[in-house]
């Protein structure tokens, strides 16, 4: 008898663990979601010294951040990418000489029907990369959803 409550007692601890565990990182992601505009801002290469924009950008790599934007383009994967379509995106805050200052790596499939040009949508990712060649430009890894 003992060691059957024992045992339940186990398994209810490791399911408590296990849920803390799988839900914190939500919560935390949720919590924490940056202000994509506050992240290009803080790398502007006009604004900021390469050194800076490097510090900053370990402080904010594999965060989670969020806005909206107009897209630009909607491009096929690149070798090695699994098979990720990437999404060039302008959001209001600056106007990069490139053209855009986000890319949203997406596995969303239907992207390549569904987005066309100045498209307005709302999206959310981590923080993979952040590139200054011709305007900041920050790379996600996330999700897109059409305004």
């Amino acid at each position: 008898m003992r060691t059957m409550r024992n045992q339940v007692l186990l398994i209810a601890l490791a399911l408590l663990i296990a849920g803390q565990h799988f839900a914190l990182p939500l919560a935390k992601a949720q919590e924490q979601a940056m202000d994509i505009n506050e992240v290009i801002k803080n790398t502007d290469p006009a604004k900021a010294t390469k050194a800076q924009i490097n510090e900053y950008f370990k402080q904010v790599k594999g965060k989670i951040a969020k806005g909206e934007g107009k897209v630009v383009d909607v491009l096929p994967p690149r070798v090695g990418s699994r098979g990720m379509l990437r999404v060039t995106i302008l959001t209001p805050v600056s106007k990069p000489e490139k053209g855009y200052n986000v890319v949203l790596l997406t596995t969303q499939s239907e992207a390549v029907s569904e987005l066309k040009m100045n498209d307005q949508i709302t999206f959310e990712g981590r923080i993979d990369k952040i590139s200054t060649f011709r305007g900041t430009s920050v790379d996600l890894t996330g999700t897109y959803r059409k305004k």
